[in-house]
């Protein structure tokens, strides 16, 4: 293949990249993108310290105002450590065609050096996040010390490769600029996100921050103006981002200075397959002076929040409750949606029942118990719904255990020929009972914690195959139960017959930050929730 780019001693397979912290976010998405869309040649990872550290409580990410595809974010540099993320860039595969452009932060010299000696043997080069506007000590308040950002440069270039450092829109470019021209910087990602800026909803603030960055379109223009100012002080290589959606974005950008591009928010509730349509179409028009990228891009009503009214709690125990709500929700079989209490948090649920709508709670941490202490007449919001409808043919095996049993009652509500194995601790914690009962064919249930005899369900799994011969099982609950479950079901069924979802951590709904991610770099809530084994083992 005749390559022709080139990242300063590399030649890439194409001119783009998505920013940090946006898809990119675990190694198994980099590895797939990597392999599946060329027009991507610079992978850049997540922002990385030496040690681990925490996030933001969701919400992280929403709509900014009523500007078109904008959004305002506050994950709160969320990463496992450097040593963590070595050890999980070693297992991967990158073609030899891509940049790998590893993003780190710090607060002082010496931090930001030691997470780029450890990820020094994956590394082509470093991304200085010294622009993140929201994270307190980091980012942007590292760049109010410029003389800080000129060691750290000098610092960090002694191992070798190329730096460069990700601009933010909220400071003195020129000053900044030429401090790292000074101490050796050898290109420049323009811009991070602006801000920090608060975003509310109903009068309640929706990120759990208070404030985040701003992306999208609303920051296109500062976006280009600060290449323009970088590219007047220097020839250095440039990544242009900020509102880059369409072939018309990129001609902008290039004309600013520009080389290279990275493409964030207008990727919102895009699926693997079709960011590849999209980069192919990208890559078209900018050969062919076309503008039909843009066509690729998805709305985002399903980002809005919706007010409603608790109508009945049934409590099952003190741990499990059933809720419904005002609300009539427009969902299908394999969909989901996230509950938001504001000061709280918010989480994603399956949705039990649509008629009338109702939402199965259990016990798992602070939103949990909060939303448990709701009574009827409360009022919650909710945003959705997320993921991709499923729908099978012949006779269906449900397998459910614990929470994963909540997004399985839809399919046997909807779909005639349905079977159901259920699994809990107790009888009572198994929702709906008497309804799957009424629905399916047939029922089997097994507890681990009552009776005499204890059952797991992938003890009972071979015999209710047997006894069903099932075309297609759908399995949902914790990742391991669903790991044995596949294993099983694999020895009586083709793999295309058997789907899965895993309780993955899932916090925007969109794919933006890609925190759900499985094994095989596909993302929960936009090419799922229910997966073949091929995309999640």
């Amino acid at each position: 293949m005749k390559h022709t780019y080139t990242f300063f001693n590399k030649y890439i397979s194409g001119p783009f990249t998505i920013p940090s912290g946006v898809v990119t976010t675990e190694v198994s998405t980099i590895e797939r993108i990597a392999h599946s869309i060329p027009q991507i040649g610079i992978l850049t990872t997540k922002s990385i310290r030496i040690t681990p550290k925490d996030g933001n409580r969701e919400p992280v990410f929403a709509r900014y105002q009523e500007e078109p595809n904008s959004f305002v974010n506050a994950v709160g540099l969320t990463n496992p450590g450097a040593e963590v993320f070595a050890k999980r860039l070693k297992e991967i595969t990158i073609p030899k065609d891509k940049f790998l452009l590893i993003s780190i932060f710090g607060a002082t010299v010496e931090e930001f050096y030691k997470a780029a000696a450890v990820l020094l043997p994956y590394a082509d080069g470093f991304e200085l996040n010294v622009s993140c506007p929201h994270a307190k000590g980091y980012g942007q308040a590292i760049c109010q010390d410029l003389d800080l950002v000129g060691a750290i440069i000098k610092k960090v270039k002694t191992l070798g490769v190329p730096v460069l450092v990700k601009i933010s829109p909220n400071i003195d470019v020129g000053n900044a600029v030429q401090m790292c021209l000074k101490s050796g910087v050898d290109g420049f990602v323009a811009i991070n996100t602006w801000g920090p800026k608060p975003q509310e909803f109903d009068g309640h603030p929706i990120l759990t921050n208070g404030v985040g960055g701003v992306s999208g379109q609303a920051i296109r223009d500062m976006g280009i103006q600060t290449v323009k100012t970088i590219r007047s002080l220097t020839d250095v290589p440039i990544i242009g981002c900020g509102g880059i959606a369409a072939a018309d974005d990129v001609h902008l950008y290039k004309k600013a200075g520009a080389e290279y591009f990275g493409i964030g928010s207008a990727l919102i509730n895009m699926d693997t397959k079709a960011m590849a349509f999209y980069f192919k179409a990208l890559e078209q028009d900018l050969k062919k002076k076309t503008n039909t990228a843009g066509n690729y891009i998805h709305t985002y009503e399903n980002f809005t929040y919706h007010k409603t009214t608790i109508q009945h709690v049934e409590h099952m125990d003190t741990t499990h409750a059933v809720f419904t709500i005002h609300d009539v929700l427009s969902i299908q079989p394999g969909q989901f949606i996230f509950l938001w209490i504001p000061g709280v948090g918010e989480k994603p649920f399956s949705v039990l029942d649509t008629n009338p709508t109702s939402i199965y709670v259990q016990l798992r941490g602070c939103f949990t118990r909060a939303l448990l202490e709701l009574k009827q007449g409360d009022t919650l919001y909710w945003r959705g719904p997320y993921g991709k409808p499923v729908r099978t043919k012949g006779k269906t095996l449900l397998v459910g255990a614990g929470t994963g049993i909540a997004a399985l009652y839809l399919f046997a509500k909807t779909q005639k020929n349905t079977y159901a194995l259920l699994g809990a601790k107790t009888k009572n914690q198994i929702v709906y009972h008497d309804a799957f009962a009424a629905t399916c064919k047939n029922m089997w249930i097994a507890t681990s914690q009552e009776g005499e005899q204890i059952r797991h369900v992938t003890d009972m799994l071979p015999e209710v195959m047997k006894k069903v011969k099932p075309t297609t099982v759908l399995i949902c609950g914790p990742e391991q139960m669903v790991y044995e479950t596949i294993a099983i079901a694999k020895k009586y069924l083709p793999e295309t017959h058997i789907l899965s979802s895993i309780e993955f951590v899932t916090k925007c709904g969109v794919g933006i930050c890609g925190s759900c991610a499985t094994k095989k770099g596909v993302r929960n809530c936009v090419d799922g929730t229910f997966f073949p084994p091929n995309h999640i083992l």
